[in-house]
């Protein structure tokens, strides 16, 4: 049975691993030049921008408490300051 792929309860593991961090989204909350943005991990664009970083920060939670996420909230200067983690519980 070469090439074939056995089903073990450690691949199922595995896989429902691999799938979920799939859905888990991180959003950065950034500081732009006078503005604060949320920009999803892996992309330049920003989802959306914000005149304070309160209001960047609920608005990156909402989306984040929604599904699976992670906010990663960074100072100024990039320096991570807080991350917040949210995950769905059926």
């Amino acid at each position: 049975m070469k090439g074939k792929l056995i089903y073990t309860k450690q691949l199922g593991k595995s896989v429902a691993l691999q799938a979920q961090s799939a859905k888990m989204g991180k959003l950065h909350v950034i500081a732009g030049d006078s503005n604060w943005k949320v920009v999803s991990e892996g992309s330049v664009k920003a989802l959306r921008v914000f005149s304070t970083v309160e209001k960047a920060i609920d608005f990156a939670k909402n989306i984040a408490s929604a599904k699976t996420g992670e906010v990663v909230v960074h100072e100024g200067n990039g320096k991570i300051k807080s991350r917040i983690t949210y995950s769905l519980v059926k």
